[in-house]
């Protein structure tokens, strides 16, 4: 027979399989034939996943046999479809027709048709190939030895140990006999042999052409049937079938490495089928250096198998039981039970068995379902590579190996592919019918489409109609029963994981039927979908010691019952994983939309239980952002409720509170905070309600940041008898839990305001405080010659885009602090033909109407103050951060009027806030306009270049700051307090590295816009996350691997991820009644208009690998310019050195390492100023000390010391006091803190701000600088090399302080000159007289 090959390199268009010289009888036929009176099913075990230490994934191959034993044709090789091709300057073949008529119909373009070939080409594995020769050749070995092993003659339990572990000694590798758990009982009477199988075939993906090659290669699966003389008709009792199975897979093991030729090419070890104890197997690896194997980078597995009539399968139904309690007691087997039907069923216990008979079933099965479709291969391809790019199977969380879904693989969803080809009925609406003539890309489209709406455990769906759906339905959750009508396909499959196969399927339906682009990269190519760390809102990882469920006195300790229902599981990671996961789910229902447990595969098989001691798991929650930060949880009604008011109370103990509502409803509730409760507190709530489960009924000690204190002294003061699971919380080897998100919120506050006094102040306050302002305003049109249209706020602070809430200072507290920060609103007035046409004269009547309008609201309000500034010039030094005013933006060039930057301060009296007013008139747009349009015509380019760019900075002021104002507020208000969290943690993040705002770096437009780009266009296939955890580690993500000078990157703001969502996903699923899927979003005319602005950009040259946004309303990303290439750079080595410290932190259970990921080094530049902390007027927005650890690394850093916090006893504040202060907006005195000028009131005074901008304009062409403007003490710099090299020859326009290069010969009569570095720098410490405090030089 002919030994099926790997690797199938496909054509675009389909796979063309050699042909034999005569056809030959299918080896599932010869299998069939010889297995007859089963019905035909599928249910290829090679889908499983392969054992614990494989390195390719857990659902890689299916079935279809290629080697046979005796039995089997020499040419088994499986048939796959071929295209016939149009002779040459002849018509086209209906078949090319067909596929351009595919291409225009199905496709949005040509490219994704081409790339889903393409991908289909590098990535098939199929027999009968050139690279898969020596594949083959090795698997007639591995048949020839399997066939050719020696009987061994029946012996007992303890003779059949000794055997084992004397033959495995013999050849170098001692080895034990993989029996499950529990073992084989003392006594029990059971014999173990072993003859050589007659029958092995090779079954699964590769042989059918549907295999494909992943992260971790690929599975070859053999089937070895065992002989029947070898087990009894009641074997299938007692764990008798998997005891003999467990030997025989021994036998196995030893002969293959007895065997020398085995030896050389394969490394031979044990393993386990879909991570079931019950189901070992033999896994052998290709040696790394041998030829034709070890790059090809396959896996063999030999998985034992029965025939159909080896023992009485139709007695295996899920009702029963086959596992008596006596037996797992350590009874004698075969005492009394009483009555079987009373006994608990053990279903998944039969679904082994079953699984392991219909193998080559289920195999005849897809092998006839590819005869009928031939496309049926390349879809479930398809299918793999899908369902290959989400499973978390073998990816890597810092140095743990995820062992990901064991049961939920690509056999299952080619088995669903299937049921929609040939059995989808009528009768299920969510089942579409499937054609037999359509193509793979229709197929999986459609698959997927099911996938996404169908839930198994409310319909069940069949193969057959016989199938009795009441009694699988009530003992295994999802039910999808295979073609015999006996097996569940689902069997051990958690509800957590159809729950994500259908959040992922969601998406994917989304990004295959969108409207605009093509995402072909996001549906079979994104790496962010296996990232544990981005994926999810929370994150925990939980450490638990399993020596409770591994002990041998485990069984005493436990009622049958219970400790009968574990070992249901076939291992005890998954029996902890789905009490785990079911009793979250059941318990945050209403909190959660996911809440997955990732546990992991560091331990080998042949290490048995023991290395299994201490396990991890990662628990990933994707939250429900409409209810995770609710603060009272609202539970049932006793009296109407009383079975879920039981549960209720169960759950959380005295923390369910009988209480009555305005409403006049009387409800348990759980209560997580009360009054005002700051973003930081709300986003842990959810943490504290998973920490507060684990910990009551878990006994999992955890972290402070995570429970409060109030919380430990509930759960510690009545916990339920039954949680001790994993020891006492006293005990330090007891289970742990660790969470990344409540910790890593704390960067977003300052010295002044923490997560305390955040309660005090918030963004809702500020923006309150602004409509009560505008309203101010409008009651004064009477007084003014204008009447007030509207005024348009473009501060931060009144969009949650502040690093944190603007801060009131109540005048009858003096009203200063060391910095004030000025919130900037624009006023409109009435159009009217009266302004002067003159620019200047202009200017002056709006500083006019600036004065009158102050004069007015002071008259209204006499105890407000009211100050006429400019933004340039004495205490309006800074419109908060000095936004594109950048040598690599906009700003440094321009011809600034600084009579046009006029503005009013006005103190608001209610609030305690700053509003800064200005003007806005189009007529100014119009004039600048014109002038720069006459300039050009008289020839005066200079001077038409300079109102050029004063125009650009007008529009910018007045209409774009305006306009993204709007959006980000819309946007931050749809997706609270997510949104601003992840905006807030992104500016402090980028300002920590000095690269936010200021003389260089991305200005805080464009951050906002970068961080909201996970919102509206959810990165990878992701949804948008819930909290600024998730929101900010994504933009990590987007900063470390977006190719900004190849793809566009652009934020649709008409895309509302969060329209028409229901209780399984937060996107936009709006399902027609033609079954079309539609997102929200722009149109493609404005979709087209971002590509085309994009092309000529990347064709003209002007991307360079910087970063740049685009919107639907700045196609060409000129509003906010675009970052260096240098700069971008550096942000993408910063960003994939932050997401390595933050896996590193949920690595390790510690959060150590986590200030480094707003350390910035200092080692990477030429010189550092640093300045008096003194002077520093922002120094309190610095980190505050609960955030950052003493020890930061060797390495300088920027954050050398931490501002020393003043201390405040809340007890010590009457309750009154506090409540006042939060109404009238004051804050205690420890926060308010004295200008450092002595200069009071001064409102948006920054001199470190001013004092870089001098810097930057007069040194803009000869060096980078960089600061952290949220009060950094220190000012680093780069030389430009350009200016800064080597001597040049000496000219009058060089604009530089240079000096003789007396060691370099000028090569002409002129000097050489070289840039005279110190002197600029003396230059520096001159202009810096009274806040620089050094300056030093890093390197040369």
């Amino acid at each position: 027979m002919a030994a099926g090959g790997i690797a199938t390199k496909r054509t675009p268009r389909a796979t063309e399989a050699a042909k034999p010289k005569s056809k030959p009888k299918p080896v599932a036929r010869a299998a069939a034939d010889e297995a007859s009176d089963i019905d035909m099913a599928s249910d290829s075990d090679d889908n499983s996943q392969h054992s614990e230490g494989s390195d390719d994934d857990n659902d890689e191959e299916m079935a279809e046999p290629m080697l046979a034993g005796e039995n089997a044709s020499s040419e088994g090789a499986t048939k796959t479809p071929e295209h016939k091709k149009g002779h040459p300057g002849g018509k086209p073949t209906n078949a090319e027709i067909m596929a351009l008529n595919e291409t225009s119909l199905l496709f949005k373009s040509n490219l994704f048709k081409l790339q889903v070939d393409e991908l289909l080409s590098e990535t098939s594995v199929a027999a009968n190939t050139k690279p898969t020769r020596g594949l083959d050749a090795a698997l007639k070995q591995i048949r020839d030895v399997l066939t050719s092993l020696d009987d061994v003659k029946e012996m007992s339990t303890d003779s059949a140990s000794n055997y084992v572990r004397k033959q495995s000694k013999a050849s170098g590798r001692l080895a034990m006999i993989p029996f499950p758990d529990p073992s084989p009982a003392v006594g029990m009477p059971i014999s173990f042999g072993f003859k050589a199988p007659k029958v092995v075939n090779i079954v699964g993906s590769y042989p059918l052409g549907m295999g494909v090659q992943r992260h971790g290669g690929f599975n070859v699966d053999v089937v070895v049937q065992m002989p029947a003389e070898l087990f009894q008709e009641r074997d299938y009792l007692n764990y008798r079938y998997f005891y003999k199975r467990a030997f025989y897979v021994a036998v196995l093991l030893i002969g293959l490495q007895q065997h020398s030729a085995i030896s050389e090419l394969f490394d031979v070890e044990f393993g386990s089928l879909r991570n079931d104890t019950r189901l070992p197997i033999v896994v052998l690896r290709p040696k790394s250096g041998v030829k034709h194997l070890g790059k090809l980078g396959c896996t063999v597995r030999i998985l034992p198998s029965i025939a159909h009539d080896t023992l009485p399968l139709k007695r295996l139904s899920p009702e029963r039981n086959y596992v008596r309690p006596s037996y797992i007691s350590n009874a004698k087997e075969g005492s009394a039970e009483g009555d079987e039907a009373n006994l608990p069923a053990t279903p998944q216990y039969s679904a082994a068995i079953l699984s392991d008979a219909l193998l080559l079933t289920h195999m005849k099965y897809l092998f006839e379902t590819t005869e009928m479709c031939p496309e049926f291969p390349r879809a479930a391809s398809l299918l793999r590579i899908w369902i290959g790019q989400r499973a978390a199977a073998g990816r890597q969380l810092g140095g743990h190996r995820l062992a990901g879904s064991q049961r939920l693989n690509g056999f299952v969803l080619t088995m669903v592919l299937a049921w929609l080809l040939r059995c989808a009925h009528s009768g299920v609406s969510s089942g579409p019918k499937l054609s037999g003539t359509m193509s793979a890309y229709q197929l999986f489209k459609g698959a997927v489409e099911f996938l996404a709406v169908h839930d198994f455990e409310e319909t069940p769906i069949q193969f057959g109609t016989v199938a009795n759906l009441e009694a699988f339905g009530d003992n295994f959750g999802a039910v999808f029963v295979d073609p015999t009508d006996s097996l569940n396909l689902l069997s051990g499959v958690q509800e957590w994981e159809l729950a994500e196969l259908r959040m992922e399927a969601r998406l994917t339906a989304l990004d295959i039927n969108h409207h605009v682009e093509d995402r072909f990269a996001r549906v079979f190519l994104s790496a962010a979908l296996t990232d544990v760390s981005a994926k999810y809102d929370h994150v925990f990882r939980l450490e638990v010691d399993l020596s409770k469920f591994l002990s041998a006195k485990h069984g005493a300790e436990l009622k049958p019952a219970r400790r009968l229902a574990e070992l249901e599981f076939g291992h005890p990671v998954a029996a902890v994983q789905n009490r785990i996961a079911s009793f979250l789910s059941s318990a945050l229902e209403k909190h959660t939309r996911l809440i997955a447990v990732h546990p992991c595969a560091d331990a080998r098989f042949e290490d048995g239980v023991k290395a299994m001691r201490r396990h991890v798991f990662f628990i990933g929650v994707v939250a429900d952002a409409k209810e995770a930060h609710r603060l009272v949880d609202l539970g049932p009604n006793p009296d109407l409720q009383p079975e879920e008011a039981s549960r209720f109370r169960a759950y959380w103990g005295e923390r369910a509170e009988l209480r009555r509502f305005r409403d006049g409803a009387i409800r348990l509730a759980t209560v997580w905070g009360a009054g005002e409760v700051s973003m930081e507190k709300r986003a842990s709530i959810l943490p504290r309600m998973v920490a507060y489960l684990l910990r009551r009924h878990f006994s999992i000690r955890t972290a402070p940041e995570v429970m409060q204190a109030d919380d430990l002294f509930v759960v510690d003061n009545a916990r339920p008898n039954n949680a001790k699971a994993f020891g006492l919380v006293t005990d330090p080897l007891a289970g742990s839990l660790f969470c990344l998100s409540t910790r890593i919120a704390a960067f977003a506050q300052t010295i002044d305001i923490d997560a305390d006094s955040a309660e005090q102040i918030s963004f809702e306050a500020a923006v309150n405080a602004f409509d009560e302002f505008q309203r101010e305003i409008k009651q004064l049109e009477a007084q003014m010659p204008l009447r007030v249209l509207s005024l348009h706020a473009v501060a931060p602070g009144l969009r949650y885009a502040s690093l944190v809430p603007p801060k009131p200072l109540s005048m009858e507290q003096g009203g200063d602090d060391s910095f004030i920060e000025p919130l900037h609103v624009i006023v409109e007035f009435m159009t009217s033909n009266k302004w002067p046409d003159d620019i200047t004269a202009l200017h002056k009547i709006k500083t006019a109407f600036l004065l009158r309008l102050g004069e007015a609201y002071t008259a209204l309000h006499p105890d407000s103050r009211v100050e006429l500034v400019n933004r340039f010039h004495g205490r309006g030094a800074a419109d908060g951060l000095l936004t594109g005013a950048s040598s690599l933006t906009l700003g440094a060039h321009e011809n600034m009027d600084y009579e046009g930057d006029n503005c009013i301060d006005i103190r608001h009296v209610a609030s305690g806030l700053t509003f800064r007013l200005s003007v806005l008139c189009d007529r100014e747009g119009e004039l600048l306009a014109k002038k720069a349009g006459d300039m050009r015509l008289a020839g005066l380019v200079a001077h038409a270049e300079a109102i050029e760019m004063a125009h650009r900075r007008w529009t910018r002021n007045h209409i774009w700051r305006p306009k993204h104002h709007r959006q980000i507020l819309d946007l931050c208000q749809r997706h609270h307090p997510a949104a601003s969290l992840t905006i807030r943690l992104l500016k402090r993040w980028l300002s920590r590295h000095m690269l936010l705002g200021q003389a260089v770096g991305v200005p805080e437009e464009l951050a906002e816009l970068v961080a909201l780009h996970v919102f509206t266009d959810v990165s990878g296939g992701l949804s948008e996350p819930a909290t600024g955890y998730a929101g900010f580690v994504r933009c990590l993500g987007l900063l470390a691997e977006w190719r900004w000078g190849e793809d566009l990157f652009a934020v649709d703001f008409s895309a509302d991820t969060r329209e028409a969502s229901d209780e399984d996903g937060g996107v936009v699923a709006k399902t027609l009644a033609q079954g079309v899927w539609a997102s929200s979003g722009m149109s493609a005319e404005a979709f087209e208009a971002l590509q085309k602005a994009f092309a000529e950009a990347k064709e003209h040259g002007k991307l360079k690998g910087g970063l740049r946004v685009a919107t639907e309303d700045d196609p060409e990303a000129a509003w906010w310019g675009a970052v260096a290439p240098v700069l971008t750079r550096r942000l993408r080595t910063l960003a994939k050195a932050s997401l390595e410290c933050v896996v590193s932190c949920l690595d390790s259970g510690s959060d150590a390492q986590l200030p480094q990921v707003f350390t910035t080094p200092l080692d990477d530049y030429d010189f550092i100023i640093r300045l008096r902390r003194d002077v520093v007027c922002r120094k309190y927005e610095q980190l505050p000390r609960s955030a950052v650890l003493p020890e930061c690394g060797e390495a300088e850093v920027a954050d050398e010391d931490v501002l020393d916090e003043p201390e405040i006893f809340k007890n010590l504040l009457p309750t009154m006091q506090q409540s006042q202060q939060r109404v009238l907006g004051k804050l205690p005195a420890s926060r308010r803190h004295a200008n450092p000028f002595q200069r009071p009131g001064m409102v948006g005074f920054d001199p470190v701000a001013l004092y870089v901008r001098d810097l930057a304009n007069v040194y803009r062409d000869s060096m980078l600088l960089f600061n952290d403007v949220y009060g950094g003490h220190i000012i680093a710099g780069l030389w430009n090399p350009t200016v800064v090299g080597k001597p040049v020859a000496f000219a009058a326009n060089l604009l530089a302080n240079v000096q003789v290069a007396s060691e370099v010969k000028a090569s002409s009569s002129r000097p050489m000159v070289s840039y005279n570095v110190e002197a600029v720098l003396e230059e520096m410490a001159r202009l810096g007289e009274g806040i620089v405090e050094s300056i030093s030089v890093k390197r040369d």
